[in-house]
Order: C-alpha cells, then structure tokens, then sequence
C-alpha cells in the first residue's frame, strides 16, 4: 500500500449532540416511563417454555426476568446510576432471546425524532444484536435497513450507544409501538457464551450520531503502512475457516499499485456469498458532500468476478452496490471501485464481498473458495477512478481497422463483422448491451449521460475488440 498523506485524527463528536431534539422513552430512573414493558417476548415467560428449559436468560431460580441494577461502567458515556440487566444462561436456544420494550402509547416518527437511541453495554461481543421495529421477533432479511437492524458493539465491556433510523416509519406514518432486540445474532446455531447484557437511556431524537461518538477526521481508511491505525480497526472474516493478511504487496510490477502492504483476503469453500473481509472503525467518518463524498477501493483477483462493497451507516443500516471486476479487460490489474456516499451521513464499517454469483433466477450463491486483494480505501472528493501515473482501468484491445468516436451521448464505431456490443462505465457495471449489425459500416449506440466509458465489441468469428471512449 503507498502511503497516502493524511493523519487519523480522533476527535469526541459530544458537541454533535449537545442541540439534539430528544424525547425521552426509558431511563429506568424514572416515573411513570413512556416504556412500560421491558423484558423478554411474553411467549418466553411462559411455565412451560421455562418448564421445557427453551430459555436463555434469567437464572434458574428466576429465569426470563430483567431487573434493575447499579450501572457496570460510570466512567463512559453513560454515567447514570441505574441500569437495565438481562443475564444468560449456558446451553440455551437462541430462538426466545427477544428483548422487548414496549411503549404505553405509540409515538409517531417525524424529522424532529426520526432517530432512536440505545446505550448498550455487553460482557461479551458474541454473534451482535438485532433491532426490530414494532414487531415481537425479528424481521427477515428483506427488511434489514428498514424494519431490522443488525449490528454489532465494538468493543466489549463499554457502553455504547445503538442508533436506529426509523426513516421507513415516518415516512409510512407508523407510530413506534415496540422494539425487539434479538440478543445474538447466531441465527440457529448453539448457545452463546454467558454474559450480562446492559440497556439504558432510551430516546428518540433528531440527531443521526451517536451520543459520544468518535469522528475519524482525514480522508484514509485503511492503507496498511499506519500499525496504530490497522490496531483501532477491528477485522471480521464473517466465518471462522476465512482468513485475512496484511503483507507485501505481491503485484510489484503493476503500474497501478506496485509499493507496500495490501489486504490478501483467503475465501474458504463453505462461506456464504456475503461472508467476506469486515472492517470495523473505532468510530465514524462523517459523509461530507463535495469534500469526503466517495469511496475509493482497489481491488484485484485472478478471475472476472462481481464484487459488492457493503457500507453500515451510523444509525445500522447496510447498503451494498455491486461491481465488475473484468480481470480480462485490465490484464489482471489493480481497479478502482469508486462508490458515491453522499446520501448517508456517516459510515461505521464497510466490507469487500468477492466473486459473488448468482444462479439463473437471480438469487445468490455460494462461489468456490480463492484469495483476493484490496488496498488503499479512501474517501476523498474525487469522482472519478484513482490512477496511477500512467493509467487504471481497462487496458484498450484496438483493432487498426476499429474506429470510435462520440457526438452528443452517441457512441459510433466501426468493427468489421461486429455482432454484439456492451458499454461499461468506469465503474465497470454494464450500461448497454446491444445486437449489431455485422453488415453496417457505422454502428451506433447510445449511452444516457456525459463521462469515460468503455466500447466493447464481439464479431461473428468471436475475436473482442475493446476502447476507452470520452462521450462529451
């Protein structure tokens, strides 16, 4: 990795907070509370559920009831006397860890308290939490960053604040009735180890940051030169049979990234599609538009590959854009994936998820295991894909007898026998996919905006032509 002159600078955002709108909805301090059901899910408190031990928490004597109890941690963000405890027992199911808050009247969602806040605290990270809204158990997958939020602390044995955006809510007009926050999402697996689970100080506000959050100043996310700075992150394979490395950089004579240390992610066989390498901050960095809007990664493998980049808001919702990676195209070399943040406010994590396939439906699969790359994450002002002194992106395949040129968003080209085209932008995704005529001296196709894209072309007798091309 070439080091990249900025510095990681980490300043208190308290004073992000400091004006926020807020309504508060549980203090456990307080009477009467606007919660007034804090516990677990109703079905779980059962006799015979307890009977037949399909609980997790409590203790024997008294399983499945939260209490009351003096606050673990003064000394962080939450200094309050009181706190919310649920403690787990061995061997259970992970089926009725549903912690419920229920409030006594709805309150409807508008700007001015849009977000909900949680100070949470645990003994243990284990498998992190999920958030659901006005519903008693979690909601599926196609509900995450709407109805379902799933995170994780990042650190155990400190308070942190959960910060939840209840956009869909406003936006729908449903009041917040009911939080259900699934304790570990080991999503059907075995029993997490014990831990004491700490809630408090609930509210709904109109600030999206986390009270007490760490900014993450500069423009480098991860660059690998910096010990200090790769020490603050915190790295996730997502499966404990995947691997990651910092190490030299193996690719030295690219002319595109040749220096330093780069991220060598080992994919193993049995990894969901969307298990690949995360990266956790020991903060935020705030969306800035025009100035820290873009995220910049390189990425390289040995195979033509989509690759999806994931970003985690600050208020825990998860939003993916897809790329190509069209090794054939670049002869293999580094590529700049370039994705526009601007309509977040700030992001808490992101990961690289590569070779992900899909079968004929559309729906995911699982891809074979393989090593991958990326390096140099960035985010800076700059729209377009970083370059090295020379050139990124697609290395031209020109015919002598092709000719290519561009008139208002129209790309011409002249292939003889061209019987197929795709267009890609710099982003590698597939713009226009168009039938030729082998027979036509002058092809067209047209792109729907200005920028750099890439003209590839396919004859009868299956030779491939390809050629950067400005449309102005």
């Amino acid at each position: 990795m070439k080091k990249i002159s900025t510095i990681l600078i980490l300043t208190l955002g308290i004073s992000f907070f400091a004006s926020a709108q807020e309504t508060v909805l549980w203090t456990g301090e307080a009477t009467p509370e606007a919660i007034t059901y804090y516990d677990m899910v109703g079905w779980a408190k059962t006799d015979a559920a307890i009977a037949g031990k399909y609980v997790n928490f409590g203790t024997e004597e008294a399983p499945v009831l939260s209490s009351i109890v003096d606050n673990p941690a003064k000394t962080g963000i939450n200094k309050t006397e009181k706190a919310l405890i649920l403690k787990s027992l061995m061997g259970k199911s992970w089926w009725p860890d549903f912690f419920n808050f229920s409030l006594a009247a709805p309150v409807s969602i508008t700007e001015a308290n849009r977000y909900l806040h949680i100070y949470h605290y645990r003994q243990n990270l284990n498998e992190g939490y999920s958030v659901n809204i006005n519903k008693e158990n979690p909601w599926e997958d196609a509900d995450k960053g709407t109805k379902r939020f799933d995170g994780n602390l990042g650190k155990a044995g400190q308070w942190e604040d959960i910060v939840i955006d209840l956009k869909w809510y406003m936006e729908n007009a449903e009041p917040l009735s009911q939080v259900c926050i699934l304790m570990d999402r080991n999503w059907g697996g075995g029993a997490e180890d014990p831990t004491d689970y700490y809630f408090d100080e609930v509210v709904l506000s109109n600030n999206p940051l986390a009270r007490g959050v760490v900014i993450l100043e500069g423009m480098d996310m991860l660059n690998g030169q910096d010990q200090a700075q790769i020490d603050a992150l915190v790295f996730d394979t997502q499966n404990a049979a995947n691997s990651y490395s910092i190490i030299d950089n193996p690719f030295t004579t690219s002319t595109v990234n040749p220096n330093g240390k780069v991220v060598k992610f080992s994919k193993s066989a049995d990894a969901s599609w969307w298990q690949g390498l995360k990266v956790n901050f020991p903060g935020i960095h705030k969306i800035e538009y025009g100035t820290k809007q873009y995220l910049h990664v390189f990425v390289r493998a040995d195979i033509d590959c989509q690759i999806q980049l994931q970003v985690i808001d600050n208020a825990d919702g998860d939003h993916a854009e897809m790329f190509t990676y069209p090794k054939e195209e670049i002869d293999g070399e580094w590529f700049d994936l370039v994705w526009d943040l601007s309509s977040y406010v700030a992001v808490k994590s992101f990961a690289v998820r590569f070779d992900v396939r899909t079968d004929t439906e559309g729906n995911f699969i699982n891809s074979p295991a393989g090593d991958f790359y990326f390096d140099e994450v960035t985010i800076d002002a700059n729209p377009d894909q970083r370059e090295a002194s020379s050139t990124i992106g697609v290395k031209s395949n020109f015919r002598s007898d092709m000719k290519v040129y561009s008139v208002d968003k129209t790309i011409y080209f002249s292939v003889p026998d061209a019987s197929r085209a795709d267009v890609y932008d710099m982003l590698g995704r597939n713009v226009i996919s168009s039938r030729m005529n082998a027979n036509s001296e002058l092809n067209t196709i047209s792109v729907p905006n200005k920028g750099i894209y890439i003209l590839k072309v396919g004859t009868k007798n299956g030779s491939v032509s390809t050629a950067k091309v400005s449309v102005k």
